[in-house]
């Protein structure tokens, strides 16, 4: 429905007449092609009650619009704008353009970062690492919203609540996280976000300042990247290999220059897949400790593990406030559950929900209520199990159809966990990554990756998780194509 209340506003202190305001605004509307020709007027009973005047003043309007020639009325369907008007197409607001005059634009920022756009849905998709959805058990999280909400204590669910997230939530999440990753945090520690980017982009908003040296591995989480350029940090690279983050290399660097924070994926680092070693680990907090720097601990896939257990996480030790632990359950369940967590000490979760306060005031609070009950009810646990052992099977199957199939062009290391395979091209093999993906798009296969990984790596994460066994021999297939008719 037209917004007429918002657009007629009677100025009832004006010397003009209520019904020439009317039809001053209602000619300017059509005049502007908002209005469009044949546009149903609402009948004058309608209107007046819409805009809260007197029928009759409607009448009158609509009646001096009809005899200008705007309006058309007739007795057995209603008033309509008239038809006999030349075609009028809405203009487009502009920085350019204003009711018709010149103008300065408006100054804006300008952010040199990634944008995340629509994927096509009718191809094949090979990402970076996410979760099947449709392992998800989405019925029941639904099921669970609707009941939450449909009962009478669960009203109180959809008011301002705090924002630093629902309690029980945070009152269970420190429970498993306990029980889980061996940590030593109450509800005071916990600060629910909207995903885990959201909490990367607070933890850097708390700690870096503009000039601040942030280390990060010299491969790295774009949107890490993204976050700590737009805190004005500035990017350090140290060298990663088998071992994760070289934290000797990490340690020379700190005799020569301070740092405020540094980023990592331990389990398991992104884009490579491989795992920090428990004795980096330590280092890395002893050097923490000693050069009083922050980490921000970016666990999203600890979950995800196939071969023996997961080291524990930095966060588990004692590290005396240093480290920032940030997970998700995007990561578990489906991207569109937009529900992450922050772990810090009680000073900084106090600091970091006023700072979420001004960004978002709250979350989603009964999906986050439905978090919790799936934690204590055990849903939790039972879909990770049985989402490790179709990703664990979904693992095996493409690493023997890129051992089959690309053996000659690339090399690979099977992950411990995960859900992404490193795929390192060899190096006689030329690529870039604009044509690459525009042949892939041909095939059918949209190929959802970093083009640094392909131009600047020379590699391609290939995401095993989201795709069910038949669909990614099909995807590698379709890629294999394109890497073959480019190199040739």
């Amino acid at each position: 429905m037209y917004p007429w209340q918002s657009v007629i506003n009677i100025n009832r202190s004006s010397t003009t007449p209520l019904y020439t305001q009317i039809v001053n605004v209602l000619i300017r509307e059509i005049s502007s092609g908002r209005l469009a020709k044949q546009t149903k007027m609402p009948g004058t009973r309608q209107m007046s009650q819409l805009i809260e005047v007197n029928r009759k003043t409607v009448i009158q309007a609509y009646d001096e619009l009809i005899a200008q020639g705007w309006l058309q009325s007739y007795s057995s369907s209603g008033t309509y704008v008239s038809d006999k008007l030349p075609l009028i197409s809405p203009s487009l607001l502009s920085a350019e353009r204003c009711q018709g005059r010149p103008h300065d634009p408006i100054r804006i920022k300008q952010f040199p970062y990634g944008l995340y756009t629509h994927k096509p849905k009718h191809l094949l998709e090979i990402n970076s690492g996410t979760p099947d959805h449709r392992l998800a058990p989405m019925d029941w999280i639904y099921r669970e919203c609707k009941s939450l909400t449909k009962a009478s204590y669960g009203k109180h669910f959809l008011k301002y609540d705090s924002a630093s997230g629902e309690l029980q939530l945070k009152q269970s999440l420190s429970r498993y996280l306990n029980n889980t990753r061996g940590m030593h945090i109450g509800e005071e520690n916990i600060l629910i976000t909207r995903g885990s980017q959201m909490g990367i982009f607070m933890a850097l908003s708390l700690i870096v300042n503009t000039g601040d040296n942030v280390v990060t591995g010299d491969t790295s989480y774009d949107s890490a990247d993204w976050a700590i350029t737009h805190c004005g940090g500035n990017i350090v690279r140290i060298p990663v290999d088998e071992n994760g983050l070289n934290t000797y290399e990490l340690e020379s660097l700190l005799t020569r220059r301070s740092i405020a924070a540094l980023y990592l994926t331990p389990h398991h680092h992104y884009p490579t897949t491989v795992t920090l070693s428990a004795e980096r680990r330590v280092h890395l907090l002893e050097l923490s400790l000693r050069h009083n720097f922050a980490i921000i601990e970016d666990d999203y896939d600890y979950d995800f593990h196939y071969q023996g257990s997961p080291i524990l996480p930095l966060a588990s030790l004692s590290h005396y406030e240093h480290v920032i632990y940030v997970g998700s359950f995007s990561k578990i369940f489906a991207p569109a559950v937009r529900v992450g967590y922050l772990v810090a000490s009680a000073r900084m979760i106090e600091q970091l929900t006023r700072l979420r306060g001004i960004i978002d005031r709250q979350g989603d609070p009964p999906m986050e209520k439905v978090m919790a009950l799936a934690i204590e009810s055990g849903e939790l646990q039972r879909h990770i199990k049985k989402s490790v052992k179709a990703y664990q099977a979904r693992r095996d199957y493409v690493c023997e159809l890129l051992t089959n199939n690309f053996s000659d062009i690339a090399s690979f290391k099977i992950p411990d966990g995960g859900m992404a395979i490193w795929l390192k091209l060899k190096k006689d093999l030329s690529l870039q990554s604009h044509p690459l993906k525009q042949l892939c798009k041909a095939q059918g296969l949209n190929l959802n990756l970093s083009d640094e990984f392909i131009d600047d790596h020379h590699a391609l994460r290939i995401g095993f998780a989201s795709l069910e066994q038949k669909e990614m021999k099909l995807a590698l297939e379709y890629l294999s194509k394109s890497i073959t008719q480019l190199s040739s």
